[in-house]
């Protein structure tokens, strides 16, 4: 699937070169995760024929169940796509390549990159779900209708969402995971909560 494409070129490309910051780095990725997150999120459900949908709709009890499932896609696609931005140069740090990073991450980074990655692929993904069908039927309009969140997202910068993640994790000190990371974080969750919100006041509708 493409975005899982994107994803692989995107982090070779990323740690092709050596001495990588570390914050500002993974700031950026994790960013990129909340974006590929609504992709790849979206591209599953509105890749799911319309009669599967309303079959396995059924078969989970209902509206109530179906947005479990959704909700369970999002938590699996949201490490999924932070897994390869976070163990690629760990691996390639353990294969004797020391200047992935300059300085070297340590573990508080790795935690804070984990935490960033994560909570913005879920922001990402809970996006993708809210004009997902059967809210949105039209593929070109929820798509158009995802790009236009995640440009709002993008517009919140430092105040809430993965642009404040990033610029937490970027100003982090070297080896901690500080409050404003936590805070950023915590908004992103926020966030996909509103959104989660959103789309079951909207399926109730339906």
């Amino acid at each position: 699937m493409a975005p899982l494409a994107i994803t692989v070129f995107w982090v070779f490309g990323t740690f092709f070169y050596p001495n990588n910051e570390v914050g500002g780095t993974w700031g950026q990725t994790g960013v990129t995760c909340c974006a590929l997150a609504a992709w790849l999120v979206g591209a599953i459900l509105a890749g799911e024929p319309a009669a599967q949908a309303e079959m396995a709709t059924t078969a989970v009890g209902g509206q109530r169940g179906r947005f479990g499932l959704e909700g369970l896609l999002v938590l699996m696609v949201a490490p999924l796509l932070a897994l390869p931005f976070l163990g690629w140069p760990l691996l390639l740090h353990a294969l004797g390549q020391a200047n992935v990073f300059k300085p070297p991450a340590l573990p508080g980074d790795i935690a804070g990159a984990v935490i960033v990655h994560v909570c913005c692929g879920i922001l990402g993904g809970a996006v993708a779900v809210l004009f997902a069908p059967p809210r949105v039927t039209r593929r070109a309009t929820a798509t158009a209708a995802v790009l236009a969140s995640l440009l709002v997202l993008a517009g919140l910068g430092t105040l809430a969402g993965p642009i404040a993640a990033a610029q937490a994790i970027s100003d982090a000190p070297r080896g901690t995971v500080n409050g404003s990371e936590l805070v950023a974080c915590l908004t992103c969750l926020a966030l996909a909560a509103a959104a989660f919100g959103a789309t079951a006041l909207w399926s109730r509708r339906n």
